[in-house]
């Protein structure tokens, strides 16, 4: 256990598991306190390098007894968590010994943690304890589960597809498409050498170029379902479903983890230490309830990047769906710049740690090329510390965050509320900051592009039956539009015998709209059809000439009328003394106030 545990192509010891699976959920491996409690941490009253200290008379000795039980722990700071093993306790001093791995933070007074991986502890439904010396595992089952008649699964992989290039020799991996996949049930490594940036990943582009995952589902897996390393670019992560990860949706990184000193060098080599992923497009996604493990995930974490980078192009994220994390939405480290987020849904972040935010920016460098963030909604931003009186205290949990003198960044058109400390918060000195037109409440307030995309009218075609009242002898037309170029079908009637046909308008907004019809102009239709147009004030009929219009069918204006939600609204076409045939193929309405 004093050796970290890396990605193999197969695990030396297939029985020596930390997450179990049942029937489609994570359960929960034998731990002190239990989940259920009111308050389920324990809080450390000192600790020392290797050693913490909690209350009196809490500390058991089986706890010490186990080879493969760990703490999870939130140090000084708050803002991440930790993984020790326990290596020993003393009850009469009520001690708690931990190995190596993982020792990031500083374990002050009040860090809170638990502890697992213990057979005593065994004592709850819903939780496990693996004896892998002995291999065998032991289950308390649910009220209504039977062995059986469950699915019970332990990972045995800690990534599934690995795409590597060599950066060093100049070789990439290029035009490799994934599509309509379902990723699950991935491990998670203990011994990770920097506690913000975990590296377990269900699918890991390395130096790739022009390869996609899209249209793809990732659930139970134990870190990141997609991570971006090296000189990866031109790649897209499109349409994906990312469930119950352990740590978050994507990660980018290059050779040096986090801060970007020596001791966080992931991949050695001078020429990994000059690139990072960039020019990729990670657009469309649903990201939730991630950070089971990692707290320090989120939807998108894009981590450091040299300083001879910072002028470059950076990452397009948009359109995404981001909820219920542990800790951001989307985070962008040192250097980073040239990156647009933009019409991004993010809420209920921040929600095991604090000093965060729902967009965190922290590039240590006024020098970076610009980054906008433009249009995102950004609401119920939480963070949570925890208190020995077992009521969490909301703070420092904000909309976006512009930390460590974040500059040259734009900040147009966001909505931001109920966030815990501040909607948009730039501090440590920025330079250039635009911030225009940003809604921000403490309240609930709506986005505002929903008024770009609410429904302003409607289009009813022929082939809509319901919308369509036909009377008479009524026959399909097929029209070629553009030189035979496109094919399609409209109604018409003779003006031999009485045919009618009406379209009821729906109007869900009371107002003044545009009228508009749509046809193709032939000698052959009516000159003289009768129109009646029902709207608020009455009804109004006129004479339309179906011989002139617009030569490629598109729509022409017939009046503007004001209709009144919940009144007749109709528009009827007849054939009455007609001298041609009348047309029934479109009618739209637009909104004009």
């Amino acid at each position: 256990m004093n050796v970290p545990e890396k990605f193999t192509k197969k695990p030396a010891l297939p029985w020596n598991f930390r997450e179990l699976f049942v029937n489609g959920k994570r359960a929960i491996r034998a731990r002190y306190p239990n989940v259920n409690q009111n308050n389920p941490y324990i809080y450390t009253s000192s600790s020392s390098p290797n050693q913490l200290t909690i209350s009196e008379g809490k500390v058991k000795k089986s706890w010490g007894a186990e080879s493969d039980a760990q703490i999870n722990i939130v140090p000084r700071w708050r803002f991440f968590n930790q993984w020790n093993d326990v290596v020993g306790v003393n009850q009469e001093t009520a001690t708690i010994t931990i190995g190596p791995r993982e020792q990031h933070g500083e374990i002050d007074k009040g860090s809170w943690f638990w502890i697992e991986g213990v057979k005593e502890e065994l004592d709850m439904p819903g939780e496990w304890y693996l004896d892998h010396q002995l291999g065998r595992l032991f289950y308390k089952p649910l009220q209504g589960e039977l062995p059986n008649n469950s699915e019970i699964i332990a990972p045995y992989l800690n990534r599934i597809f690995y795409l590597k290039g060599d950066i060093e020799t100049g070789a990439y991996v290029k035009n490799i498409y994934f599509q309509g996949l379902n990723f699950q049930h991935t491990s998670f490594t203990l011994g990770q050498i920097e506690a913000r940036v975990h590296t377990d990943c269900a699918v890991m582009f390395e130096n790739t170029e022009h390869c996609s995952i899209t249209d793809s589902y990732f659930e139970n897996i134990g870190g990141y379902a997609f991570w971006l390393h090296l000189d990866s670019k031109n790649n897209i992560f499109d349409n994906n479903t990312v469930k119950n990860s352990g740590g978050g949706g994507v990660l980018l990184t290059g050779a040096r983890l986090s801060y970007m000193d020596d001791t966080k060098i992931f991949t050695a080599g001078e020429k990994a230490a000059k690139v990072f992923p960039r020019l990729n497009r990670i657009t469309r996604n649903t990201v939730a309830h991630c950070g089971k493990i990692r707290y320090y995930g989120g939807g998108v974490h894009i981590d450091s990047r040299p300083a001879s980078m910072a002028m470059e192009p950076g990452n397009y994220i948009a359109h995404n769906h981001f909820s219920d994390l542990s800790r951001n939405g989307i985070f962008a480290f040192r250097n980073q710049g040239g990156n647009v987020v933009e019409f991004n849904e993010i809420h209920d972040c921040m929600q095991t740690t604090i000093d965060g935010a729902a967009i965190h920016f922290a590039t240590m460098n006024r020098l970076a090329a610009p980054n906008f963030i433009m249009n995102n909604y950004l609401y119920d931003i939480w963070g949570y510390e925890q208190l020995l009186n077992a009521t969490p205290r909301r703070t420092l949990a904000n909309g976006i965050f512009l930390d460590w003198a974040t500059s040259n960044t734009t900040l147009k058109n966001n909505v931001i509320y109920n966030a815990g400390d501040k909607e948009i918060k730039p501090i440590m000195g920025n330079w250039n900051l635009q911030i225009e037109n940003n809604l921000a409440s403490k309240t609930k307030i709506e986005p505002i592009y929903n008024e770009q995309l609410k429904n302003i009218g409607a289009v009813i075609t022929s082939a809509e039956k319901n919308k369509i009242l036909y009377k008479g002898n009524w026959q399909n037309k097929q029209i070629a539009g553009m030189r035979n170029l496109f094919k399609y079908n409209c109604q018409q009637a003779a003006p031999d015998s009485a045919a009618e046909c009406t379209y009821l308008l729906p109007i869900n907004e009371s107002g003044k709209y545009k009228l508009c019809f749509m046809y193709f102009p032939d000698e052959k239709s009516a000159s003289n059809a009768k129109i009646s147009v029902q709207y608020a004030s009455g009804v109004e009929t006129l004479e339309w000439n179906f011989r002139k219009g617009d030569p490629l069918g598109f729509a022409v204006r017939v009046g503007e009328y004001y209709f009144e939600k919940g009144k007749p609204a109709a528009i009827k076409i007849s054939n009455e003394n007609a001298n041609g045939y009348i047309i029934a193929d479109g009618v739209g309405i637009i909104k004009q106030d």
